[in-house]
């Protein structure tokens, strides 16, 4: 399993730190630089950016920041897909916390059942605990939070998130939330591995903010949250009646796997289908 942290060449203190920190806990790693949004455009990392999506599904227009984010953990995505091995996949704001070694023993050795599992702590997440492994809790959010500060991730959900990737229409964080949207649950181990750091508070994503909407796009952007909450629900009613899932073994996390590869059996139609070229960034 391979472990990656994302990092800016300007900030060599970011580097410094993350080096100092996995350094001392014996941790193997590499260094991914991130990809500039101007970069990610000209590039043509992604089919499409489509600015209208984007504004609908956050109220606010895209910055060049967002898209170098979502690029540079769609880059690691394909790499670990090409290499088929999975990835532990950091952003350069993290502190690690006292589990953190143990954390990725328990993760090396389910991932490839699991998926996708979430290394770091959360506020205002609801979940519901699967199974104990090893002195860990894991559990499936039924609400998750945002953020992708660390995660491990399987070659498999690499492969399915890139192609339900290839039209930008959301922050990266936003689309990886959505297991009711691509079909792959999201699982956490407790205790958590990795908190923020100080970094964290002064982000290098600037110039977010509320665009003015016009009263049809408000309206649509209500809708659009009710069915988000209703597709969010539906999933899981379908995984926590899943006869399977009772059993509280490794066999339920198998289980809610296949059950969500029922749900959603085109995990990147949804995506694809609801971008409109003729609004597209090139």
């Amino acid at each position: 399993m391979r472990v990656a942290v994302i990092n800016m060449a300007s900030h060599a203190d970011r580097r410094a730190a993350t080096a100092g920190l996995l350094g001392e806990a014996g941790i193997e790693f590499d260094f991914f630089p991130a990809i500039r949004g101007e970069d990610a455009i000209s590039k043509s990392l992604f089919d499409r950016i489509d600015e209208h999506e984007f504004l609908l599904n956050t109220g606010r227009n895209i910055t060049a920041g967002e898209i170098g984010c979502y690029a540079s953990h769609r880059a690691l995505w394909r790499k670990c897909a090409k290499e088929n091995r999975p990835y532990v996949i950091m952003e350069d704001d993290f502190r690690l916390l006292d589990s953190f070694e143990a954390a990725l023993s328990v993760s090396r050795s389910i991932i490839g059942s699991a998926g996708f599992i979430r290394l770091q702590t959360d506020l205002r997440a609801k979940k519901c605990e699967v199974t104990r492994i090893d002195g860990f809790v894991l559990s499936r959010f039924t609400k998750p939070p945002h953020g992708l500060m660390c995660y491990c991730i399987s070659p498999d959900t690499a492969r399915r998130f890139v192609a339900a990737t290839c039209v930008l229409v959301e922050p990266v964080d936003i689309f990886t939330k959505k297991y009711w949207d691509h079909g792959q649950p999201m699982y956490v181990l407790t205790p958590h591995a990795v908190t923020a750091s100080t970094y964290h508070s002064t982000t290098t994503i600037t110039g977010r903010k509320k665009a003015t909407k016009p009263l049809a796009v408000a309206a649509h952007r209500f809708l659009r949250k009710i069915g988000l909450h209703i597709r969010r629900w539906r999933f899981n009613w379908r995984l926590r009646h899943d006869r399977n899932l009772i059993a509280d073994n490794w066999l339920g996390l198998e289980s809610a796997a296949k059950s969500a590869e029922q749900l959603m059996t085109q995990p990147a139609s949804r995506y694809n289908r609801r971008t409109s070229p003729a609004r597209a960034v090139k």
